[in-house]
């Protein structure tokens, strides 16, 4: 969950401008929907316009990374996105589990007991007499065993387990929901902020003179260091001082807003 800034600079670098969105055939339901889940996840897949933003010059990214941003940001305090994070958020809430009772799935098993106990008599009655009279013996000893279950001591011993089991499915289930809201959080200018400030902590220090060299026909920091970087470091390597700097400049200016 560390891409944010810089997938939105290169997935949407275009949307400011309404002759490059329709070159690239990305409609701006496309370019809100990519918004709201690169705030969610922190990610969003680039790589439709991976290559415009790749072949243009440092000032022109730079020019782009202004124009996505101040588009993103409009778009992002806008009512529309905040309809459309809560939808989102409402589809990412986790499922209600509709549990039953104590008495109801006490309930249950004594049914369900009795249930296999009645097809296996009905098993046993349908089998071979030479193999009947062995089964009958088994069946006998299992309708024994079974007496125990409407003892008061084993009645007792499974109320409680049944409780127990249905104290550990609520908490779950609580705690599902508190992930739910950690990471879904009702006011979206709280992941909004949470976003920006991982995107200024994974583009910090970015050395963007590094030198690559080819290691087995692939591209490799000469300073071995540098490969153990980040995702977003790496990223914003690649995109450039002009372009990220001109992005962390406005993450900053952001940030302080909200």
């Amino acid at each position: 969950m560390k891409r944010v800034i810089l997938l939105w600079i290169l997935a949407f670098s275009a949307f400011g401008a309404g002759d490059v969105l329709q070159q690239l055939s990305v409609s701006k339901a496309d370019a809100a929907r990519k918004v709201v889940e690169s705030f969610a996840h922190g990610n969003v897949d680039y790589w439709s316009v991976r290559g415009p933003f790749k072949a243009a010059t440092p000032a022109a990214r730079a020019a782009l990374t202004e124009q996505v941003l101040v588009w993103t940001k409009a778009y992002v305090n806008s009512p529309q996105f905040a309809k459309d994070y809560a939808a989102y958020r409402e589809q990412a809430r986790p499922d209600a589990e509709k549990r039953p009772t104590v008495d109801e799935e006490l309930k249950k098993r004594r049914e369900q007991r009795n249930a296999e106990l009645a097809e296996a008599k009905k098993a046993v009655a349908e089998m071979p007499a030479e193999y009947r009279k062995a089964a009958e013996e088994g069946l006998k000893a299992s309708a024994e065993a079974m007496k125990q279950f409407d003892t008061p001591e084993f009645r007792k011993m499974e109320r409680e387990q049944i409780a127990q089991e249905l104290q550990s499915a609520a908490d779950e289930e609580k705690e599902r929901l508190a992930r739910w809201n950690a990471e879904y959080p009702a006011d979206p200018k709280a992941l909004v902020k949470k976003r920006l400030n991982e995107f200024l902590a994974g583009t910090a220090g970015v050395d963007y003179a590094a030198q690559v060299v080819n290691k087995n026909g692939k591209l490799r920091f000469a300073n071995a260091a540098y490969e153990q970087k980040p995702p977003m470091w790496k990223l914003a390597y690649r995109a450039g001082r002009d372009a990220t700097e001109k992005a962390r400049a406005f993450a900053q200016g952001w940030v302080k807003e909200l």
